[in-house]
C-alpha cells in the first residue's frame, strides 16, 4: 500500500511549524526573556517552572532537534524514501506521550497553559496522527 505523498508534505509542514514554534520559545529563553502570552495566559508561569527545563535545558531545545528530525524524515519521504517515516514514527510516538505528561503538568500540578506550548501540543498531535494514518510499518510506500 502506498503512502499519500500529502501526507509527507503534512508531515514536514507541521514539523516546519513546530521548529518556528520550539526556536522561539528556545531563544527567548536563552536570553531570559519572558514570553508574552495570548489567551492562555500563563506563559511565565508555565515556562519558568522547574519543569521547562531538563538536565539545566529548557525543553523547547529538544523539542526543536524533535521537529528537525521530523521534518527531515518528512523530506526524505516526501522525495522518495518513505522508509523514513518507519524511522520517525517512533520519535513521533514518544514525542505523544512526553506531550500528554507536559499537558498534565500544565493542567494539575501549575495550573496554567501557554499558548506556545498548546501549539506544539496540537502538532505533536498532528504528527503522531499523520503517522497513524500512514501506518508506515506495513508499507514502505513504493
Amino acid at each position: 500500500m502506498k503512502i499519500a505523498p500529502w501526507i509527507y508534505a503534512a508531515l514536514t509542514a507541521a514539523a516546519f511549524l513546530g521548529m518556528i514554534d520550539s526556536s522561539y520559545v528556545a531563544f527567548q529563553a536563552a536570553k531570559g526573556f519572558l514570553i508574552p502570552c495570548g489567551f492562555a495566559g500563563g506563559c511565565d508561569q508555565v515556562l519558568s517552572s522547574p519543569y521547562a527545563r531538563f538536565l539545566g535545558i529548557s525543553i523547547a531545545w529538544f523539542g526543536l532537534a524533535y521537529y528537525s528530525a521530523i521534518a527531515a524524515a518528512g523530506l526524505f519521504a516526501f522525495y522518495g524514501y518513505p522508509e523514513a517515516l518507519q524511522i520517525s514514527v517512533i520519535p513521533a510516538a514518544a514525542a505523544f506521550l512526553f506531550t500528554l505528561y507536559l499537558f498534565y503538568l500544565q493542567a494539575i500540578v501549575i495550573r496554567a497553559f501557554c499558548d506556545y506550548c498548546l501549539l506544539s501540543a496540537s502538532l505533536v498531535l498532528l504528527i503522531f496522527g499523520l503517522h497513524l494514518w500512514a501506518r508506515p510499518w506495513r508499507s514502505t510506500g513504493r
